[in-house]
């Protein structure tokens, strides 16, 4: 028996080294664009007078916490409105089963199906 375990534990080692070394890894990337060395077209300078130009016409498209999306947009109704019609709404019941554990899933079941549902959806937006 000790003369199987000499021969086959070297045996298997040798194999799986073998098969190590002739393993070539694949490109993560089908067209192996990992292995591209990329260029730029652009100076830094050309790039910073771009910028500088975008900011001075206005013309960038800024994402930051103190860039306000929302400033264009106008209310056509004042706030109180608003609250008055929705605390009106809750208080008749009409807006609850919208806002509950099944989101309105149960009530949307019991309507008839059709264009009845579609419109209440649309109106409770």
């Amino acid at each position: 028996m000790y003369t199987l375990k000499s021969l086959v534990y070297p045996a298997v080692a040798l194999l799986s080294l073998a098969a190590a070394v002739t393993a070539h890894a694949e490109s993560p990337t089908p067209d192996n664009s990992a292995t591209v060395a990329f260029t730029q077209t652009k100076t830094r300078d050309q790039v910073q007078a771009e910028l500088f130009q975008a900011r001075a016409d206005g013309s960038t498209k800024v994402w930051s916490t103190t860039y306000n999306h929302m400033a264009a947009m106008k209310s056509v109704r004042s706030r109180a409105d608003v609250h008055a019609e929705a605390v009106a709404a809750n208080k008749a019941g009409e807006d609850s089963v919208w806002f509950g554990e099944d989101s309105g899933s149960f009530a949307l079941a019991r309507m008839q199906p059709g264009r009845a549902v579609a419109e209440r959806i649309v109106a409770s937006r």
